[in-house]
């Protein structure tokens, strides 16, 4: 009888583990300013064995690495927008891969012109391309196996037997120019139902009615954050007067502060909180936004750090 117990317990143990879902934060800076002490912004979603990516700003294939994920195995790439420390390196990631032996498709998905961010990656990857396929019969045509696909709007953007992934528009363009306004450009939140997890990425985003709902009973809320005294101390240091007056601007009306995750979290009834997308993300201590998120929110709250795990 106790074998019998034992071998149902193993069974259940070992289903239990096969349906684990981790996220991997492979890097948390905020912003676009290389930093010697965080990379540049990407999530792994690691489902089981398959690896799911939000975001791939520069050098996301080295934290793969470090991460201990193969680089080659990201088959779903998801951006949550068009700022170059959220998307700089999707194309090279899939460039590496065909490079170092993936024949298999690759996806990306993101806002509008993720399509025609890919045709000019093709473009800029041809002479690679052609000198490698001179090389070896082994390498196949890139074109055939590198696929975007621009988001179109709210609602499911992917499905497959591990994931639903919903996506919402968030507040990130909401007080920029005419055209960050219109259709070309929009910046997502993005939710994943897995197995035995929700884990919702709020991208970078402001203050945004319907946010709590969309994170509603997650299980994990990543969440991007901003201290605007220290931000704006570096900024008025460091920068053009008048560049800093815009880039404040900017700051406060469209990144969130630590409170206001707090408020978003417990409103939301999220079970976990991790902040990334740290700004300024220098060395300051995390008690600077886990103090400020806990004024609201009575559940964990993490500052991540680079190849950390939730």
């Amino acid at each position: 009888m106790k074998s019998i117990f034992g071998f149902l317990l193993g069974v259940a143990l070992a289903a239990s583990a096969a349906a684990q879902t981790r996220v991997v934060t492979l890097g948390t800076q905020g912003g676009p300013l290389p930093s010697l002490t965080r990379s540049q912004p990407a999530n792994a979603l690691v489902v089981r064995d398959r690896i799911y990516l939000v975001d791939a700003g520069n050098g996301v294939a080295h934290q793969l690495l470090a991460a201990g994920l193969d680089h080659r195995k990201v088959e779903r790439i998801f951006i949550t927008h068009n700022h170059d420390d959220h998307n700089a390196d999707w194309g090279t990631l899939m460039g590496l891969q065909w490079s170092t032996g993936r024949r298999a498709e690759v996806h990306v998905y993101g806002p509008a012109g993720t399509e025609s961010m890919l045709q000019g990656f093709l473009q800029y990857f041809a002479p690679n391309a052609r000198i490698r396929m001179g090389d070896s019969k082994a390498y196949p045509d890139p074109r055939g196996l590198f696929h975007a696909h621009d988001i179109a709007g709210p609602g499911q953007i992917y499905k497959d037997d591990l994931v639903t992934v919903t996506a919402v528009e968030n507040c990130h363009f909401a007080h920029g120019t005419d055209a960050q306004r219109d259709a070309q450009d929009k910046s997502y939140a993005l939710r994943f139902q897995t197995p035995d997890r929700v884990v919702v990425f709020s991208g970078d985003t402001g203050r945004c009615a319907g946010l709590d709902a969309f994170a509603k009973d997650a299980d994990v809320l990543v969440h991007e954050v901003i201290d605007l005294p220290l931000i704006e101390k570096a900024m008025r240091r460091e920068l053009p007067p008048e560049m800093a007056d815009g880039l404040m601007r900017h700051m406060t009306a469209e990144h969130t502060t630590a409170e206001d995750v707090g408020r978003l979290a417990q409103a939301a009834k999220v079970r976990k909180v991790v902040l990334t997308h740290v700004i300024p993300g220098r060395d300051e201590p995390d008690s600077v936004y886990t103090d400020a998120v806990k004024k609201h929110y009575d559940g964990p709250a993490v500052v991540a750090r680079d190849l950390m795990t939730f």
